[in-house]
């Protein structure tokens, strides 16, 4: 999955909210794509294209 978006909040508030949102079944795009049979938190990953 790519995702991308901007932020005003830092790049490390921003990943540990798609993480708790994962982690807490919440119903946002990202966490719905983790809680699937295929997929877990365990798979997140994340990489900054540009500052």
């Amino acid at each position: 999955m790519v995702y991308v978006g901007e932020t005003s909040r830092s790049f490390k508030e921003r990943a540990k909210a798609h993480e708790a949102d994962t982690r807490h079944h919440r119903s946002k795009p990202v966490a719905e794509h983790f809680n699937n049979k295929e997929h877990g938190v365990e798979d997140m990953g994340v990489s900054v294209l540009q500052l």
